[in-house]
């Protein structure tokens, strides 16, 4: 386990109990107003959320249809909570560079401002192209800094704070992230400090 994981876990154990009315909660909030915007599931989808925290990105996507619904987070206080509060999803404890999941699996897959966590996020990609079918989906909500901000956030702010983030991606660099492991870009779009990106997985490994 790497160190930003081992801050992760302390982080959102400390918050679990009531995630949504803090700093993390209300920003994060956003970015799944937008992701659920872009989401289309029809009955019979199997669909994944890493990094789902309290769960409640997923339970709204399982809102749409009648989808067969799973969640993952490194946090096991966030995952209780998630077990506690939507008894009709599959939640367990796993990182996100490593998903322990069958190939071929999942008709969507969605991840929502925790790409900048992740020690190593072209794992995660290739991990997401591993797990999801062939034209399957992966939506992509992340932070989008001008180039000073973004940078004092990864050399100055993060290392301080401990909090687990490892780096805020450039709009262009995310996209290229995602271009190089074959993926095709069908939605792509910035909105204040958000940008959301749904991508199409072209062929499978």
């Amino acid at each position: 386990m790497n160190k930003n994981e081992k801050y992760s876990i302390r982080k959102y154990d400390s918050i679990a109990d009531n995630y949504d009315q803090t700093s993390d909660g209300k920003f994060t909030a956003k970015f799944k107003e937008e992701i659920l915007k872009t989401c289309i599931v029809t009955n019979g989808d199997k669909v994944l959320d890493v990094g789902c925290g309290n769960g409640s990105l997923i339970h709204e996507i399982s809102r749409k249809a009648k989808i067969q619904a799973y969640g993952i987070d490194i946090s096991p206080n966030m995952i209780k909570e998630c077990q506690k509060n939507y008894k009709d999803i599959n939640f367990k404890v796993s990182s996100g560079e490593k998903l322990d999941f069958n190939n071929n699996t999942f008709d969507t897959l969605t991840i929502c401002c925790v790409l900048h966590h992740l020690h190593n996020a072209d794992n995660f990609i290739k991990e997401a192209k591993r797990v999801l079918k062939q034209n399957g989906f992966l939506i992509i909500g992340e932070p989008c800094f001008p180039w000073g901000i973004r940078q004092l956030t990864n050399w100055i702010v993060s290392p301080l704070i401990r909090a687990g983030d490892n780096k805020i991606f450039s709009h262009q660099k995310l996209q290229q992230l995602i271009i190089n492991n074959n993926f095709e870009i069908v939605t792509l779009y910035k909105k204040n400090f958000k940008q959301i990106i749904k991508a199409k997985n072209l062929n499978l490994i």
